[in-house]
């Protein structure tokens, strides 16, 4: 019911009082930007980045939660998307549909809106909620704009039915999921455990993967960044292919975060699994047989 620009001031504010007050979240914020940038960055401005990150993540539930009320002409008001769909409708007469890839930075539900209030059809891939009633409104604001979600757990098959009836399919894999097949890629000159999913499904298809990023800007505004478009294919070794085109989009991913930290989720532990972690369960897994 608040006017956009007051809601986003007051998210903005509750988010830089739960920095101060919730000591727990402010101190993984700090401990995963001092990892990330080691030396480069001194304490001081690691602080002046992470007193900004639960405000944006805030600012960004704001314009998801008003999905609802939501149209193409007022998201064209206040965002800026380029020859974004010109190119995603050139890459689509391939007939092999889209892989768009993004992080859990700037506005990636929004990013999502854009495209289906423009019509494109497809879905994102998303966790399903424990709590079915708050579920069901997540998927529900999502289908206001016109966006389907696909669940975790139902990923494979689905993802190939739109991808086959030349769709759009959105995936965030930026996060560290220790239950998933992946591999160990830099990132921020740190091994991080990657899901190895997206360039499957690229490889097996013949669909390309485009990274995307809505990114905030002054004004309460936002940006359209796209990635150099990832043509995956095997050129002898399977398994070379699969680790050049996952590092392929992570340096993607990394070179737009680094370009805008404060909009990037440092709550979450990227770093958590270690391949020490990964040699242990291979190990355990052989001995129980």
């Amino acid at each position: 019911m608040l006017p956009r620009a007051f809601a986003l001031a007051l998210a903005n504010g509750i988010g830089y009082l739960g920095y101060v007050f919730v000591a727990r979240q402010r101190e993984k914020i700090l401990k995963n930007l001092q990892f990330a940038y080691g030396e480069t960055k001194s304490f001081k401005e690691i602080k002046e980045i992470g007193c900004r990150v639960m405000g944006h993540m805030l600012q960004t539930a704001v314009d998801f939660l008003r999905f609802a009320r939501l149209s193409r002409e007022k998201a064209a008001q206040f965002v800026e998307v380029g020859e974004a769909y010109a190119l995603c409708k050139d890459i689509l007469q391939e007939g092999k549909g889209l892989i768009i890839m993004t992080a859990h930075m700037g506005n990636w539900e929004l990013l999502a809106g854009m495209f289906g209030l423009q019509g494109f059809q497809g879905a994102v891939v998303g966790r399903r909620i424990y709590y079915e009633p708050y579920n069901q409104w997540i998927v529900g604001l999502r289908a206001s704009v016109g966006v389907q979600t696909i669940y975790s757990h139902e990923a494979v098959r689905k993802i190939r039915d739109h991808l086959r009836r030349n769709e759009i399919v959105g995936i965030l894999p930026d996060q560290d999921i220790d239950n998933i097949k992946g591999i160990f890629v830099d990132f921020f000159g740190k091994p991080a455990y990657t899901p190895m999913a997206p360039v499957k499904f690229a490889l097996a298809t013949g669909t390309p993967i485009l990274p995307a990023f809505l990114v905030r800007l002054k004004g309460n505004r936002y940006r359209l960044l796209l990635g150099q478009l990832i043509r995956p294919k095997i050129d002898g070794d399977r398994e070379a292919a699969i680790r050049k085109y996952t590092e392929a989009w992570m340096a993607s991913f990394e070179e737009v975060i680094r370009q805008y930290p404060d909009q990037w989720g440092w709550m979450h532990d990227r770093w958590k699994t270690t391949p020490e972690m990964i040699d242990s369960k291979k190990r355990e897994a052989v001995s129980s047989l």
